[in-house]
């Protein structure tokens, strides 16, 4: 995930932030059952996915590769079979916590268990209103178009800036209506539910990454996959030793938590004077 702020990136980030600001003034004043507006979202969501899909998708050939000699070197050769097949990017599978939202969405109307609940409200809040704000200021795909025209001739950039719109103006109504429920206390809840959604992404960074073997030892890697950006940094910075990452690791978390901290504050004049939940 790379900033970009090119002409047409910035004008998309104007955009959503409007979209953002109508859409939370509509849900404030109106007050919509929360449950009515996870099940527009939920659909909005689902054609947003379709959409991405079909605008990532390839149709590649197969290969077969083969041991060549060139040059008295042996070198691999890859030889088409004639065959082709649909092929999406591993970086595009639904894994970030923006395409979690997916997954959240109906788990929210689908669990009975109150506290349980409350769990999934308290990562959606954080989730989508800060990670949906990273994803439109530092936008994965903002590389991908050359001009501003293309910004809005795609509609992969359509999909990618309105879902992001969406899920953070869902995510502040889930925080800061009245009906999910949540206190300056669960933020508790939703820095652990970020953190038991971050570790699996180290296995599943390598696991998905392509990485070259010489004598059975990995001396390389040529495509490699960053999702929750927990092995590359936002801001580009080149970390050659293992120590340098692990520091990255800690800083991120430290700033993670901080950030969550910071958009539970809030609650804490809200909720004054309410006696402590429960399941708190």
């Amino acid at each position: 995930m790379t900033a970009v702020f090119s002409t047409g990136h910035l004008i998309w980030i104007a955009i959503s932030a409007a979209l953002i600001i109508a859409f939370s003034v509509y849900l404030f004043r109106k007050r919509p059952p929360l449950r009515k507006v996870l099940e527009v979202c939920i659909v909005i969501g689902i054609l947003s996915e379709i959409i991405k899909v079909f605008s990532v998708a390839q149709i590649v050939p197969m290969v077969d590769p083969v041991i060549a000699e060139q040059n008295g070197a042996q070198m691999i050769q890859y030889i088409p079979t004639g065959e082709y097949t649909p092929y999406i990017a591993k970086e595009h599978m639904p894994l970030e916590l923006c395409s979690l939202y997916l997954l959240f969405m109906p788990l929210a109307l689908l669990i009975k268990d109150e506290k349980l609940k409350k769990w999934i409200y308290a990562v959606m809040f954080v989730s989508g209103t800060i990670g949906g704000f990273m994803g439109i200021v530092l936008s994965s795909i903002a590389g991908d178009f050359e001009t501003t025209a293309a910004f809005f001739a795609t509609p992969r950039a359509w999909q990618f800036f309105l879902f992001h719109s969406m899920i953070v103006a869902l995510s502040l109504y889930i925080g800061f209506g009245d009906e999910a429920g949540l206190h300056f206390g669960d933020w508790k809840k939703a820095v652990l539910g970020i953190l038991v959604l971050d570790i699996p992404t180290f296995y599943i960074n390598s696991l998905l990454s392509s990485e070259i073997y010489m004598a059975d030892k990995v001396v390389g890697v040529s495509h490699r996959i960053n999702f929750f950006s927990s092995y590359v940094n936002p801001l580009g910075l080149i970390l050659t030793e293992k120590w340098q990452w692990i520091v990255y690791l800690i800083i991120r978390l430290v700033l993670a938590a901080g950030l969550i901290i910071l958009l539970y504050i809030p609650m804490l004049a809200r909720r004054h004077g309410e006696g402590r939940t429960a399941d708190e």
